[in-house]
């Protein structure tokens, strides 16, 4: 970690390495330049005189005869018509091979997107196979891609339910506030237990004198999620989770799903701190107000309030409180997965969920995280290589720079190998919607133990049999 003198970083730097990227683009304007240039009808009636299977379907047309064409031309033959030496279906000029490529170059000039491109060939011209060879072209696009839709996103990883309360927890910062305050919120993954500390400064100092004062009175976890901001990422936060044995997931930059669990209840705080200033009220005790109701309320996954999941009890609010015994709680880890599981195939289904297709050793293009102006495109041009895959958690590193990051594998567009390829379908799939509820939670976690779950629309009860019967045996 030592800083080194001017001298020796001068004395250890390398030559920049030749950019491949920027001469194959510069090679691929000029080659698009030197191309597009209008066809005429003199080019196409020499290249029809040089092309062997035009020369033999001429040969057909004045015999009668058309057995040995392709089968694609018997289908055709009775349309098809020769013109001072070009080969006519109807109205339509069918190119020559030769010409193939640079008819469709010259449709796609403005970049129309597929289905514009087709109609406006099909007005003109024809040959063989013409509307899967426009679909490649402009898979091949690198404009197209730069403004393509997202890939679909990949089916939802569920987190597999804990073993005990505080074992595994989630962190975020809500704020600031008009005030400057933040608040940092603690979620428990078990019982869904919120703890809410207000801080007038987030750094990671604080954060960790805050986070001493909590663990003080729950305990130390085990594992500890949060995002990556600098508080979460310094070496003194991870020198923090190292001492006391803890693990930390930080999660993939931009992409807040990972953490859903605490983003999902920033959003249901902030609502009520949103309605304590409209009505002119403390918002400090309408939200002490609002988590009294919540830790007592049973939640609406695992069933049980929170309060009782985490401590063994009911709370005591203003509405009274029937005491009881401690109770089983193996139904609510049931009742969870199957939640869960209902969930994910729900999201998956709506949102059209697919596994990534990216590997390592691909080269991909990452989205733009943010616009600075509308012409700008979804995916930014630099070129990145894939070092590592992780579920959805991808490391790239740019081929130009060398610097990594993380990304998900929604946010990546693989360019394949034979060419400046792509895996979207074509500027006009933009209209899908890929919207993900706000009560849905997407971790990058091992999955649970899968479940055979009823896709009912209504749910029913749990069907236990009841406690009297577990003196009586079955013979």
């Amino acid at each position: 970690m030592n800083i080194a003198d001017v001298l020796s970083r001068l004395s250890t730097l390398q030559p920049k390495p030749f950019d491949e990227t920027e001469e194959l683009l510069v090679h691929e304007i000029a080659t698009t330049a030197v191309n597009a240039i209008a066809l005429k009808w003199e080019d196409i009636k020499r290249a029809s005189r040089d092309d062997e299977q035009i020369n033999d379907i001429f040969d057909a047309l004045e015999t009668g005869c058309s057995d040995d064409l392709p089968l694609v031309f018997k289908s055709t033959f009775k349309e098809l018509c020769r013109v001072d030496d070009v080969l006519l279906r109807g109205d339509r000029i069918v190119i020559p091979e030769i010409l193939q490529g640079r008819v469709v170059q010259l449709a796609h000039e403005g970049h129309p997107g597929i289905r514009i491109m087709k109609a406006h060939l099909r007005t003109h011209v024809w040959w063989p196979k013409m509307d899967s060879q426009v679909e490649k072209f402009v898979k091949a696009c690198r404009g197209c891609i730069l403004v393509s839709a997202p890939n679909p996103p990949e089916p939802m990883v569920r987190k597999v339910f804990p073993t005990q309360p505080w074992q595994q927890i989630a962190i975020d910062f809500l704020g600031p506030l008009p005030e400057g305050e933040n608040l940092l919120v603690i979620v428990d993954y078990y019982s869904r237990y919120l703890e809410v500390v207000e801080m007038n400064s987030i750094t990671t100092e604080s954060t960790i004198r805050e986070l001493l004062i909590v663990f003080a009175r729950y305990g130390v976890p085990e594992t500890v999620r949060a995002d990556n901001g600098p508080q979460f990422s310094s070496d003194e936060f991870r020198a923090f989770c190292t001492e006391y044995g803890i693990k930390l997931v930080n999660t993939i930059p931009y992409w807040p799903q990972m953490n859903g669990e605490v983003e999902r209840q920033n959003r249901l705080i902030l609502k009520r701190l949103r309605i304590a200033q409209e009505l002119g009220k403390d918002w400090r005790a309408e939200l002490c107000k609002y988590l009294m109701v919540y830790h007592a309320a049973a939640h609406s996954t695992t069933g049980k309030a929170p309060m009782e999941l985490m401590f063994g009890r009911k709370m005591r609010t203003k509405l009274p409180v029937v005491p009881s015994t401690a109770t089983d709680y193996e139904e609510v880890k049931d009742r969870d997965t199957v939640a869960k599981e209902k969930g994910k195939q729900y999201a998956d289904k709506r949102r059209h969920a697919t596994p990534s297709s990216i590997g390592i050793g691909d080269q991909v293009l990452a989205k733009r995280p943010k616009k600075d102006n509308k012409l700008n495109s979804d995916y930014s041009p630099e070129v990145f290589d894939v070092l590592r895959k992780d579920g959805t958690d991808v490391t790239i590193r740019s081929t130009s720079s060398g610097k990594q990051f993380r990304r998900s594998a929604a946010h990546l567009k693989v360019i394949p190998r034979n060419g400046n390829d792509a895996t979207d379908s074509s500027l006009d799939d933009q209209d899908r919607n890929r919207t993900v509820s706000g009560s849905e939670v997407i971790e990058n976690v091992e999955p649970a133990q899968s479940v055979n779950v009823s896709t009912e629309s209504r749910s029913k009860r749990m069907r236990t049999e009841p406690s009297r019967l577990k003196d009586y045996f079955a013979y």
